[in-house]
């Protein structure tokens, strides 16, 4: 980059900062120029990189091909976020409609001359997460990813009979997206790779759930644990209180039902009238809450050995302590709120 566009890159951040209402401006005109934003995909086209070419050539040649909307806005993001270096030569097939934070991101994460692009869905995603991360990653679009996951056109053997949305029943993981797939293949592949992982897991052998009451429950493990060592444990939990008839009382389920991912739930919230409240209603919520990894599958098949029917976050790393009296419950939680996490 050169040193004029650094200085009114600097220029620009002090004067945000300075002065607040320089803040909105800032944004705006960044917004205009592709460097804060979410990507549009649209088709894609050809673009071919020279050997030895600069940031400023090269978003000058994706703003030429609309894979972008400035070629000024690419070389802010290169001195943002860096690897302008790291871009090979050759030839891409970039979709239209990118930020140039995202045009970035595939051409420093691509070989040139790919035929597919490669992307990752987390753990615990919803369905729409699917969608919107794979809207993002290739040409596919969300709402035709939708559209078709909750069709019922494409089934799981672990799902519900006569359901239709595929909620928690594709499989988080890195994929290769070829270029030609569309909506269906990519749902399809998803899940078959769901029912694979659950299949070699053994998840019929879950103690007192059927398979898809499995997935449920490990779609609530996914969202509560923070490490490793707690997922079985909450498994645990989980079916004593389903065994004992208790309310489950999970907060990811309120969270699901209200698409509020963070934040304080505040006690409207608590009473909300869905049956994805395990405060209110009894049992498993209707379907899963999000996909569940192998992790949390293995946990809601083989939960721990223990009586706990309580568990409340104990340290700022995340960790749960486990009890099964509600008293000690109560003061693990006054010790937790105490800390200064």
């Amino acid at each position: 980059m050169s040193g004029a566009v650094k200085a009114l890159v600097a220029s620009l951040m002090i004067l945000a900062l300075l002065v607040g209402g320089a803040g909105v401006v800032v944004y705006g005109y960044l917004q205009r120029v592709g460097v804060v934003g979410d990507s549009d995909p649209g088709k894609r086209v050809t673009v071919v990189i020279p050997r030895g070419s600069s940031a400023s050539e090269i978003g000058d040649l994706l703003a030429k091909r609309k894979v972008i909307s400035s070629g000024f806005g690419f070389q802010i993001a290169t001195f943002l976020e860096g690897g302008g270096d790291k871009i090979q030569a050759g030839r891409y097939k970039l979709p239209l409609g990118l930020t140039a934070g995202d045009a970035l991101s595939r051409l420093k994460g691509g070989a040139p001359d790919q035929d597919h692009y490669r992307v990752t869905f987390q753990e615990g995603s919803w369905l729409t997460d699917f969608a919107k991360t794979l809207q993002k990653g290739g040409d596919i679009k969300a709402k035709a990813f939708m559209k078709y996951a909750e069709s019922g056109k494409a089934r799981s053997e672990h799902g519900p009979a006569g359901g239709r949305s595929l909620e928690g029943l594709l499989f988080p993981s890195t994929y290769e997206i070829g270029e030609r797939e569309d909506a269906a293949s990519v749902v399809k592949r998803l899940v078959r790779e769901f029912d694979e992982r659950a299949t070699a897991l053994k998840i019929g052998q879950a103690p007192d759930l059927s398979p898809y009451q499995a997935v449920i429950v490990a779609s609530m493990i996914e969202a509560e644990a923070r490490v490793q060592n707690d997922r079985g444990k909450i498994s645990a939990v989980i079916q004593n209180r389903l065994q004992a008839q208790m309310a489950l009382g999970i907060d990811a389920t309120l969270r699901y039902a209200l698409r509020k991912r963070g934040g304080a739930l505040r006690l409207s919230d608590l009473a909300v009238d869905s049956p994805y409240n395990t405060r209110e209603v009894a049992g498993l919520p209707p379907t899963p809450i999000g996909a569940p990894g192998e992790a949390s599958l293995r946990a809601a098949i083989h939960p721990a050995d223990g009586d706990w029917f309580y568990y409340v976050v104990s340290d700022c790393r995340g960790r749960h302590a486990f009890t099964e009296s509600y008293d000690q419950f109560l003061a693990d939680k006054a010790r937790y709120q105490a800390l200064n996490c």
